[in-house]
């Protein structure tokens, strides 16, 4: 359990906003979840139940997915805002990286926070196949 405190001790830093600061402390309850946990975005009531998952590494991770129309502006608006809002929860300190671009006809971009062992993903990916677009939100759980 004290790992557990420590993993998620960052949120804790949460700014802004009364919303901002309820996401921040949806997303620090994510650590004592094992999937099947819901999350609204931030300053919203639209929630999606998070999964678990098993990463390449042996650890786990919850992921959520949020769906729009097939490259809805709304989609890019909600993936910035998450963004936003993940950064107050983290504070300074996280290192914030973007992935390479990938060789795929689909749009994706994804930012990934690192703070004391904590990764959180924030990823937009047009699904054409699917004529969607999704606002996904990937956080690893201490092992």
């Amino acid at each position: 359990m004290k790992a557990d405190a420590a993993y998620f001790a960052a949120f804790v830093i949460c700014a802004g906003s009364a919303a901002a600061s309820d996401f921040c402390t949806d997303l620090q309850n994510l650590q004592a979840s094992v999937g099947g946990v819901e999350l609204a975005l931030p300053g919203t009531s639209n929630a999606v139940t998070c999964t678990q998952s098993l990463m390449l590494s042996g650890g786990t991770q919850l992921n959520c997915g949020w769906p729009f129309a097939y490259r809805a502006p709304q989609a890019a608006d909600t993936f910035e805002g998450l963004v936003v809002a993940v950064t107050q929860c983290l504070g300074d300190g996280a290192i914030v990286t973007t992935d390479l671009n990938v060789n795929h006809p689909d749009f994706y971009d994804l930012q990934t926070f690192r703070i004391g062992g904590q990764e959180i993903g924030v990823s937009l990916k047009d699904k054409a196949a699917l004529s969607e677009t999704y606002v996904f939100l990937r956080v690893t759980l201490p092992k």
